[in-house]
């Protein structure tokens, strides 16, 4: 019970924390907008929580010195394995709902060496990068933090009940709400990006003058969801065409270049 206690509150903490970096990173870098970041619909991103989880297992559980007599090497393979599980476990939970839903919840197709818009070698290094700031300057930390949550376990075993039932809960609702968006776009056979639709519902809306829901952010009209969405994928389909465009002329400007050089 303690283990399980010690990995649950990992999970919460590092779910909801990586919910409030992304929700500032897209409100002051990317976007420039307040958008609910991920899957769910609630504070809540799982995949930083299994990160976080994953992290600490790597630093606390896998006995790392015994792989080689140099401290060192045993760190580096320590981190190169926890960026590398990372991005292993990003790519299957994002190749789990492009197949089976037709969703893709984040699209790195614009990202050199993307594989299938789903992972790409940027942030890969940033996983790589994320592992090492915890087991370098972290774990000490969370260790004596989840320690202390695993031997006063009876404390926490209510809330932390009541976490994962809301999770559920909004997971439900979350994959309900990508079935619709997945017979919405059908007849197309289109991978939906998550994203992309969720900032068109935000910006049909704010076009029509209507306030947009930011914890709800495809609630609409039982008439309007699939125009909506529609729309959402045609407007995403031409960005990304003027991107191919963009950069085949980028391509050709710098062919040119190298003949007049010639």
């Amino acid at each position: 019970m303690e283990v399980f206690i010690e990995y649950s509150a990992l999970f919460f903490f590092g779910a909801t924390s990586g919910w409030v970096v992304e929700l500032f990173f897209r409100r002051f870098v990317s976007q420039k907008r307040w958008v609910n970041p991920g899957f769910m619909t609630g504070p809540i991103v799982p995949l930083y929580g299994f990160g976080l989880a994953i992290f600490y297992f790597f630093a606390n559980v896998i006995p790392w010195e015994n792989f080689s007599s140099f401290l060192w090497l045993n760190r580096l393979l320590e981190v190169l394995a926890a960026g590398a599980f990372m991005t292993l476990l990003e790519f299957v939970a994002g190749l789990i709902f492009i197949k089976g839903m037709h969703v893709k919840l984040w699209d790195y197709s614009k990202r050199p060496g993307n594989i299938m818009g789903i992972i790409c070698p940027l942030f890969s290094l940033i996983w790589l990068a994320c592992g090492a700031l915890y087991i370098f300057l972290c774990n000490e930390a969370f260790k004596t933090g989840a320690t202390w949550v695993g031997e006063h376990w009876q404390y926490f075993s209510l809330p932390i009940g009541v976490f994962y039932g809301a999770m559920v809960v909004d997971f439900a609702y979350s994959v309900n709400l990508a079935t619709r968006i997945r017979k919405a776009v059908s007849e197309s056979k289109a991978i939906a990006s998550w994203e992309k639709i969720k900032v068109s519902f935000k910006d049909h809306l704010e076009e029509k003058k209507q306030k947009s829901n930011f914890l709800f952010a495809f609630s609409s009209k039982k008439e309007e969801f699939d125009l909506m969405v529609k729309e959402a994928m045609t407007k995403s389909k031409k960005d990304y065409e003027d991107y191919v465009a963009m950069k085949m002329a980028e391509k050709q400007a710098k062919k040119d270049a190298k003949k007049e050089k010639r």
